[in-house]
């Protein structure tokens, strides 16, 4: 097995990686309401305290702009030079 992966394995990879990452946040999409009521219910009968919502950085972004970098690029198309 080769040390390196080529780029298309690559970009292969981090597409099955973002595809599982929106399952998953479709998953919680459904799972929400759940974990509020739960922890409403808990915050009101004095089992936890208020949590605190904090943000991290978008995986799925990061996959995305990284398979763009790794894409192959179409040549440029040549200028051509207006004379009068």
């Amino acid at each position: 097995m080769p040390p390196e992966i080529s780029n298309k394995e690559a970009i292969e990879m981090m597409n099955r990686c973002k595809h599982e990452i929106m399952d998953l946040r479709r998953q919680i999409d459904r799972l929400t309401p759940k974990a509020d009521a739960y922890d409403k219910l808990a915050i009101v009968l004095g089992l936890l305290p208020h949590q605190s919502v904090g943000m991290g950085e978008d995986l799925v972004w990061v996959l995305d702009k990284r398979m763009r970098e790794l894409q192959p690029r179409p040549a440029a198309e040549p200028e051509f030079a207006v004379t009068s």
